[in-house]
């Protein structure tokens, strides 16, 4: 799969010239982007079919929300964790102190959504659009703060092999 990403972005780089749309290309054409993307897509579907269910059942969507994104943070941290970001933690302190890092940072996420989603709810916006909003917001975040604070093996000193 890497070898494909690869070839892949090599031939977009071969075609598109510019230094601007090259450093597009090269930071979002990469095995770990490509599999952020991929497994956040499932993420979504886990975060957006348990909000579904809950709200179809009359439950407040607040109260939605915060199940629903309950249960994408678990799905998140263990695919964020083996497939993204190839974890290099050990042992159970150093992955629970991890996941409790990763949580944080998704609770933190999970209240500016709900604040988003309060928003809509007083202005008698649909709570499909407001969510799917917040979703979009809370992704971007989300993978800036894993990369850079806490699935960054350079902070925790181990040597990080090159993600290309």
């Amino acid at each position: 799969m890497k070898d494909k990403i690869l070839c892949f972005r090599a031939f977009l780089l071969e075609h598109f010239h510019g230094e601007k749309i090259q450093s597009l290309i090269y930071g979002l054409i990469s095995y770990e982007m490509v599999t952020y993307m991929f497994f956040g897509i499932f993420t979504s579907v886990i975060d957006v079919g348990v909000y579904s269910v809950l709200t179809s059942m009359d439950i407040n969507i607040l109260i939605a929300n915060m199940i629903s994104t309950f249960c994408a943070i678990i799905f998140a941290y263990i695919t964020n964790r083996r497939f993204v970001f190839n974890s290099g933690t050990t042992g159970f302190s150093e992955i629970f102190y991890e996941f409790l890092r990763f949580s944080e940072t998704r609770i933190a996420t999970l209240l500016m959504s709900e604040l988003i989603l309060l928003v809509f709810h007083i202005l008698h916006g649909n709570p499909y659009t407001a969510k799917i909003s917040a979703m979009i917001l809370t992704v971007c975040i989300n993978y800036i703060i894993s990369k850079l604070f806490i699935f960054n093996s350079k902070q925790k000193g181990i040597k990080q092999d090159e993600k290309f």
